[in-house]
């Protein structure tokens, strides 16, 4: 993690702390879709809120999370060029029950800004993870800060541009209902295995059935609204 903080002194002699745990392949459905949990302890390192490395998805998959227990803050970044040139970048807030939907051509890394552990359920088609292009630049393009009663952002000075922050929830919509999600306490993202078809837009577009349709719903405007 110290190639990704805020305060990269901060992991010093904490070599051997886990800052988060991944469990994968909880549930699967055979060649489409599996079904994952991350935990990530309260607190923070060096006055950065605890989180996630960060990654992209190397076939520019979308991705699906729900918050189990606690207070998320997903960042989201969308690049130019070589990384470096952040064209779009927001902040996804989240609590028990509510989810996050990943439009495929965005990195994105999870932040814990509650009290408490957080538990993230997610369900992800077969891809491939890219950890470099966030780790040779220090971490996502915004940095989450713990002010004590206020949460910050500071811009990653190791990025070329980055553009202000928009704050952003789901909302319940036509694009939502059409991929079988609804952002509340009532329908799990869990009960999706019962109904792999729901499953079809994790796929690369080669392997799903209406692929013009997903590229379509799964935008940022479809699916967001601004806080």
């Amino acid at each position: 993690m110290k190639e990704v903080l805020f305060n990269s002194d901060a992991a010093n002699g904490r070599e051997n702390d886990i800052f988060y745990t991944v469990f994968r392949n909880i549930k699967t459905i055979e060649a489409k879709a599996r079904y994952d949990i991350t935990e990530i302890p309260a607190g923070n390192i060096g006055g950065e809120f605890n989180k996630t490395f960060g990654h992209y998805h190397e076939k520019a998959l979308p991705e699906i999370y729900e918050v189990l227990e606690g207070h998320a803050y997903f960042l989201l970044q969308n690049f130019l060029g070589d990384g470096a040139e952040i064209k779009e970048a927001y902040i996804i807030e989240a609590a028990k029950g509510e989810k996050a939907v990943i439009p495929g051509n965005f990195g994105h890394l999870s932040i814990n800004v509650g009290s408490a552990t957080l538990i993230l359920a997610n369900w992800m088609g077969p891809t491939d993870y890219d950890y470099e292009t966030v780790k040779k630049l220090h971490g996502g393009c915004y940095y989450v800060l713990d002010g004590g009663q206020t949460i910050e952002f500071e811009k990653n000075k190791n990025y070329k541009t980055v553009p202000e922050l928009k704050k952003l929830k789901l909302k319940n919509s036509p694009a939502l209902d059409e991929l079988g999600i609804r952002n509340d306490n009532n329908h799990p993202i869990l009960g999706l295995k019962d109904y792999p078809e729901k499953l079809d837009w994790l796929l690369p577009s080669g392997m799903q059935a209406r692929p013009e349709k997903y590229k379509e719903l799964l935008t940022i405007e479809n699916l967001y609204r601004e806080l």
